[in-house]
């Protein structure tokens, strides 16, 4: 079934409307103010389709196998398990009984509110912190390929125990370097504030607290994927991903960034950001498949101090 499957790649949203009215069905292509390039299926829910539920979640529940007989798909961003299993899932790669409702559930909570989330507790969670933790899964058709086969071999096979030990490990590591790749904390002001130890398992930074907590905005460079550990920080965090020299920016819920950034939380930020800048109320980041210097993680940071409400 897989030799039959097509996936394109393209940052370009243009290039994305060419492809959907060829007949590929865009998985989450938001392109920041350019929109969302849509297909039959809705499959996005970020920006002005944040409405929606996720893409796995309503592939899954709705629509498994419906593209089966013309698996064809257009792609943007990085492959994660959200995009890839609404993929598998249209292009019925598997047998419906292998992805169980409690997982593609599980998959849309920790990609629509991840934070305070702890995957190693849950049954099915090891699974996903696997495919979480799989190297070289770049933004390119190819590695939306390798990602697919991944998600493929853990729904087919699962995780021998010694595999679930690793990637307990592993995950436990991935907290303690994201809270070391830190760089600095900033009041709502902009005034630097001293770096204090963060034990694992501390309180996000969340609510009414975000008002209250002297640190407002965390910046930060990382090659691992913190947020969860970052907003026990602080409440507004600004991530540097050199591999792909992309920043990134995030709340952890949408009341959080409501209440810093008022009605409509960052999608306030993202036009003082710049054209291309994107995503939803609580998270977001710069153009794709735009490289930016290390640089902008500051000016960001500076730029949204300046937009806060509160």
């Amino acid at each position: 079934m897989t030799d039959t499957l097509e996936i394109r790649f393209t940052h370009h949203y243009e290039e994305a409307c060419k492809l959907r009215d060829f007949g590929y069905e865009p998985i989450e292509c938001a392109f920041g103010q350019y929109g969302s390039v849509m297909g039959p299926y809705n499959m996005d829910h970020h920006g002005r389709e944040s409405h929606r539920e996720g893409v796995a979640l309503r592939a899954c529940r709705d629509h498994y196998g419906a593209l089966r007989d013309a698996p064809r798909f257009v792609v943007t961003g990085t492959p994660d398990a959200d995009a890839v299993i609404a993929i598998i899932a249209l292009a019925g790669l598997i047998e419906k009984e292998r992805i169980t409702p409690s997982f593609y559930e599980l998959v849309n909570a920790h990609d629509t509110d991840p934070i305070g989330m702890d995957l190693l507790a849950y049954p099915e969670g090891e699974v996903l912190s696997a495919f979480n933790l799989t190297q070289g899964l770049t933004q390119s058709s190819e590695g939306f390929r390798s990602a697919i086969d991944r998600m493929l071999d853990l729904l087919t096979h699962g995780l021998e125990a010694d595999e679930a030990d690793r990637v307990r490990r592993t995950d436990l590591a991935r907290r303690r370097t994201a809270l070391g790749d830190t760089i600095n904390l900033r009041d709502k002001k902009g005034i630097m504030l001293p770096m204090a130890e963060v034990p694992i398992g501390a309180p996000v930074i969340r609510g009414p607290l975000a008002l209250t907590h002297p640190g407002r905005v965390l910046v930060v460079k990382s090659a691992v994927w913190g947020f969860d550990q970052w907003y026990r920080v602080a409440p507004v965090v600004v991530s540097y991903a050199s591999r792909m020299a992309k920043v990134t920016v995030g709340c952890p819920d949408v009341e959080t960034s409501e209440l810093l950034f008022g009605p409509g939380g960052l999608k306030n930020a993202w036009r003082s950001l710049g054209k291309g800048w994107g995503g939803r109320e609580s998270i977001g980041g710069s153009p794709r498949g735009q490289r930016l210097p290390e640089s902008a993680i500051y000016e960001t940071a500076d730029a949204l101090i300046d937009l806060f409400e509160a």
